[in-house]
Parts: structure tokens; C-alpha cells; sequence
């Protein structure tokens, strides 16, 4: 990137007029802990296009004031509304403040072309030019590859659980899922589909909303960021594993027929021999990280134990978290 930083933002940090071609929203997911990491990898760009990145923070982000002064070139954009959720102790209420970031931030975005990714995320160097690039073929949202970094087990394990389906070689095409970690969209395709992601994003929501108008998500294996989540810890890792499911199936079980819950809270306590296995043929199928995934598979099991649970609990209350059931 140029010495101001991406274009459209001057070097104080005040929004320039020119509008860029490409917006990055950063949502912080861990409090800011390792957002830096994702700042740098972004400034680092090689031939970027002019690209504003904008981080969408709360009070409950750490960090902020010494980030700004070391990237004067973001946009740090204040969503206040957020941070009561941030502050529940109860991940699955937190994460909803995560989604309102991720809203706050497409809507702020002025690009003709807007990515979503993640603080933990390091975008591959050419990831900027290669994504505006892509997006001269028609498709309303395309989705890339995400591969780990680092090597401790528990981190070969969370990057299988969220993140293995979009491991190299990735097949690319049209696709039923991509992964908010490594997104983007046609801002016309986004505006067309405002009511399913303006308050709240939701990547199933909005991604089968831009399928309802015709639009297509496609994959591309030259789009690469690579996870980074830092120390992890077991114990928080389990809670939000459940907390995850269970907002997942509470939701889903407001959605469904009775007859179709009934089946989703009978088959739930397969689910995680279902996960494990689903896991399993990937990584033999993708070949590249069999020794690690073997490393990792006590972890994996036990988190799809976890994940199972989570979604037995909520499919059967049909409560996306507990004692809140206006969520």
C-alpha cells in the first residue's frame, strides 16, 4: 500500500472523499487481543487497490487507542449498542455483539466491493488486489481458503472445527457455504438484501437471502488467509463451543416445523460421531494435514461432543441461550 495507507483514508485518519474500490471490515472476536496482527498483514498489501479498512469496536475491545495511533489509516468505528452484549457472561449473548459489528461495518463500508474477515485472520499479501480482481466475474458473494498458523495441538484443533471445509486444495465454484473469515460481496448484491444482515449478521441468513435473488457464492482457492488464534485455552474454548451450538439450534428451532425439531432433538446426540467422521474424510480427502489432524482428533472428538450438546440443549428449549429467551 501506498505511504498514506490504503486509499480514501489520508494519513490522520479522517476519511478521505475518493471512494475505494474495496472495504475491509476487521470484527474484532477476542476483544482485540490479536487484531494487530491482522492491521499489519492488511498494511503490508502488495499492489492493493484503494481500499479503506474499517474496524467496527464497542468499550468491551481492548486496545483501541494505541491501534489507532499505530494504524492512522483505519477507520475505527464506534458501535455503542454492541458492547452491553460484549459484556454478558454468557458467550452465546456476547457472540451477538460480534454480529453487530460485522452489520455496523457494512454499513459504514463505501466500496464497490466489501470483505468480511476477522481479527485472528492474516491475509495472504496479495489478498486485496486478488479479491477486486475477482469480483469482474458476476457472482454476488465469493468466499477463499483459510489455512492455519502455528502449531500447538489446540490450535490444529479449533482450525479443523471451524475452518477445515476451506482448507487447500480448495475445489473452486459455486458453493452452499462460505466463511465469514474470508468473504466478500458486490456492494450492489449486498444493498439488495440489507433487511437479512442490517441489524444483525448472520452468514446463513445473508448468504441464503443473496441465493433467493439469484445470486451465487463462489470459492476460489487463490484467496487465502491463514488463522491465528493465538494462546487459546481449553476451558473457554468448550464454553463457547457450546454457547455456539446452542444459539444455532435455538434459533433454528423457531424456524423448523414441530415434526422437524422433534427429529433434530433425537438425532442431536449423534451429531458429534457425525462431526468427527465429516472431519475425518476431509482431511483424508484434502491430504495435506493428516498428521496433524491425528494430533488433534482427542481435541476434535470432545468438542463435537461439546457441539452435540449444544445443540440438543437448544433444539429441545428452543432458547438461543438460557434466561433469555427474547434472543
Amino acid at each position: 500500500m501506498s505511504d498514506r495507507g490504503p486509499a480514501g483514508v489520508d494519513a490522520g485518519g479522517s476519511v478521505a472523499q475518493e471512494r475505494p474500490s474495496l472495504s475491509v471490515v476487521v470484527a474484532p472476536t477476542r476483544g482485540g487481543v490479536i487484531l494487530a496482527g491482522c492491521l499489519e498483514a492488511l498494511a503490508g498489501q502488495r499492489d492493493a487497490p484503494p481500499t479503506e479498512v474499517i474496524v467496527p469496536v464497542d468499550a468491551s475491545v481492548a486496545g483501541v487507542e494505541s491501534l489507532r495511533r499505530a494504524h492512522p489509516e483505519v477507520r475505527f468505528l464506534e458501535v455503542a449498542d454492541s458492547a452491553e452484549l460484549a459484556a454478558s457472561p454468557r458467550p452465546g449473548i456476547a457472540h451477538l455483539a460480534i454480529d453487530r459489528r460485522r452489520a455496523a461495518g457494512l454499513a459504514a463500508a463505501r466500496g464497490d466491493v466489501v470483505a468480511l474477515t476477522e481479527e485472528h485472520a492474516r491475509p495472504d499479501p496479495d489478498w486485496c488486489r486478488r479479491l477486486l480482481l475477482a469480483h469482474r466475474e458476476p457472482h454476488a458473494a465469493i468466499g477463499g481458503a483459510i489455512e492455519n498458523s502455528g502449531d500447538r495441538t489446540l490450535n490444529w484443533a479449533l482450525y479443523f472445527l471451524d475452518a477445515g471445509r476451506y482448507q487447500n486444495p480448495l475445489p473452486e465454484g459455486p458453493a452452499r457455504y462460505v466463511s465469514d473469515v474470508n468473504v466478500s460481496y458486490k456492494r450492489s448484491a449486498l444493498e439488495a438484501v440489507a433487511p437479512a444482515w442490517r441489524e444483525i449478521y448472520h452468514e446463513t441468513g445473508l448468504h441464503d437471502a443473496l441465493r433467493t435473488r439469484g445470486g451465487t457464492l463462489w470459492l476460489r482457492p487463490d484467496l487465502v488467509v491463514y488463522q491465528d488464534r493465538g494462546a487459546a485455552r481449553l476451558g473457554p474454548a468448550l464454553r463457547e463451543r457450546f454457547a455456539w451450538a446452542r444459539l444455532y439450534a435455538g434459533r433454528r428451532a423457531r424456524e423448523v416445523p414441530g415434526p422437524t425439531r422433534a427429529m433434530l432433538v433425537l438425532g442431536a446426540p449423534l451429531l458429534g460421531g457425525l462431526l468427527l467422521l465429516r472431519q475425518a474424510r476431509l482431511a483424508l480427502v484434502r491430504g495435506r494435514h493428516r498428521g496433524a489432524f491425528l494430533r488433534a482428533l482427542p481435541l476434535l472428538a470432545l468438542f463435537d461432543a461439546v457441539w452435540g450438546l449444544g445443540e440438543l440443549v437448544g433444539y429441545a428449549t428452543g432458547w438461543p441461550t438460557p434466561r433469555d429467551r427474547a434472543c
